[in-house]
Order: structure tokens, then C-alpha cells, then sequence
């Protein structure tokens, strides 16, 4: 059997059908972004390794092949195979795992497109949390990056205290202890909306213990989830909306290998010199 790990960054098709009319928003990334992938097939149960090509949406031609590398998990009895797309050129792509596609994607620099949005990156602290995602390879640690439109508006703003108080007999207040925190209110998608899937991703993703919204890091406000709101009847694009809070109190060691990881300034093996490859696009193993 083989599965995609349901927190790629791309929306492979399951064969669900809605009547509503489909969202027009299309997947963006930057040229920086790097789509990870991740396929678990079964040890033993004569599963071939996936077949995975890149597409330009508008030709549908075949741009490149992708050349997985493989893992062994699950004590002899899952195989991960998994690849980094980047490097494509400005262009619509979509991907296909075994015919299955996904979504149409854009590549883009345009600045303006990319300033609306938001870049989140994720990962797991260990292997040991989920069975269908891994997070650390070869003593590597991975984060997974989705953009999405949107980001955090001013007016999402709600200002908290947790404190204690004693009342002397006179009822003057003495405050024991105090510490303030912020919640910030995240909205994802434009003047368009996104569809549905966001959403569930989005819930799939702050189930992370490592979530970082343009290399900041937060995580969900106790146990609220997306709230949808739709922006027409019977269309099936919407607005998410997510109650965060911001990480204040994260080891500082993991906090630095953190940064360091998501920003892939690791020269051992995050970096390439494309002066140095006839072919910009960059499929890492």
C-alpha cells in the first residue's frame, strides 16, 4: 500500500467530489521554497518504489523525473521514500505520485504576490510522535514548507494576563505574580479565499510541536482549531481563522538548531551552486 504523508504540502486527489463550484486559488511558492515529499509503502508487500514526474500545467509536459531516496522505518516494515523539490523556474506545475496528481501550483518572485502571504514551516521533534510523517533523516532535521495567502492582522490582537493576587484587610491588592501574553488572531486566504483542505492542513499542522509562521514561532491557543468562514454560497473557497499564541519559552539550544534548519544555512548539505548544473531545478535526496 503506499500513502502520501498527509502533511505534504500539496493536495494529491482522493476522488472526493463537492457540487459547489471549485475555488480559483492556486498553490503559491517562492523560487526559495523547498515541497517536500514524503511516500510510505509497505516492506514485503511488493510495493514498487512510486513514480513521481513534475508537470508544466500548461503544456503537460514532463519536466523532470523525481529520483526518491528511501528510509526503512517501523521496525523493518514501512519504507519512506522521500524527495526536496526547488529550484523550478517562475511557472504552474503540478506533481504526480503514481498518476495521482496534485493541485496546480505557482512559482513565482513577483513581490507583491509573495508579500500577502505567509511562509509555515513544520516538523516534529522526533520520529516517535505520528506514523505518517518523519522528521529526522540521517541524523538531518526536516521541516516541510507551505505557503499560504494571508498573515496576521493588527486588529487580532487580544492582550492576556495569567497572575495572582492576595487582598490585604484593607483590600489593597498585592500581585504575587504576573506574566503577560499575547494572542494573535492568523488569517489565511485573500479576496478569493483558499479551499477547504487549507484548513484541515492548517489543524494537521499546529499538532507540531515546531511551527514557524516567516521563521517565528507559535503554536495553537489551548485547544482552539480553524474556524471557516465562507465568502460565497456554493462556493467552495473560504477564510480560516486561527487563534496563536507566540512561543516565549523554547529551549534556547533548540531554538538556534531550529533556525538554523529552516533558514538551510547548513553549506553540508542545504546549499547548491546552480552556477554549477546546466539544470536550475534542484531535486534534493
Amino acid at each position: 500500500m503506499t500513502v502520501i504523508s498527509p502533511f505534504t504540502p500539496l493536495r494529491f486527489d482522493d476522488g472526493t467530489k463537492s457540487d459547489g463550484l471549485p475555488s480559483r486559488y492556486v498553490q503559491v511558492f517562492a523560487p526559495t521554497d523547498r515541497i517536500m515529499l514524503q511516500v510510505f509503502t509497505d516492506v514485503g508487500a511488493g510495493d514498487a518504489v512510486p513514480v513521481g514526474k513534475i508537470y508544466d500545467a500548461h503544456t503537460d509536459n514532463v519536466i523532470a523525473s523525481i529520483d526518491w531516496s528511501f528510509w526503512l522505518v517501523d521496525n523493518n516494515t514501512k519504507m519512506l521514500y522521500f524527495n526536496i523539490v526547488s529550484g523550478l523556474s517562475i511557472g504552474h506545475y503540478y506533481i504526480t505520485i503514481n498518476g495521482i496528481a496534485c493541485d496546480e501550483f505557482r512559482v513565482t518572485d513577483d513581490e507583491a504576490v509573495l508579500a500577502r502571504s505567509t511562509l509555515i514551516q513544520y516538523s516534529f521533534k522526533d520520529n516517535r510522535q505520528r506514523e505518517d510523517v518523519i522528521a529526522i533523516l540521517s541524523n538531518v532535521h526536516y521541516f516541510f514548507d507551505w505557503r499560504v495567502p494571508g498573515g496576521f492582522k493588527d486588529s487580532g490582537w487580544q492582550f492576556g494576563v495569567d497572575n495572582e493576587q492576595f487582598a490585604t484587610q484593607h483590600q489593597d491588592l498585592v500581585e504575587l505574580y504576573a506574566r503577560e501574553y499575547l494572542t494573535k488572531t492568523f488569517t489565511m486566504g485573500g479576496p478569493v479565499g483558499v479551499p477547504v483542505w487549507y484548513g484541515e492542513l492548517l489543524n494537521r499542522v499546529l499538532t507540531c510541536p515546531y511551527v514557524y509562521f516567516d521563521a517565528v514561532r507559535y503554536m495553537r491557543n489551548e485547544s482552539e482549531v480553524p474556524s471557516m468562514n465562507t465568502i460565497v454560497e456554493g462556493l467552495d473557497s473560504f477564510v480560516f481563522t486561527q487563534s496563536l499564541r507566540k512561543s516565549s519559552l523554547a529551549e534556547k539550544t533548540i531554538e538556534e538548531a531550529n533556525q538554523v534548519a529552516i533558514r538551510r544555512v547548513d553549506a553540508t548539505y542545504n546549499r547548491i551552486d546552480t552556477e554549477e548544473t546546466e539544470n536550475p531545478l534542484i531535486i534534493e535526496t
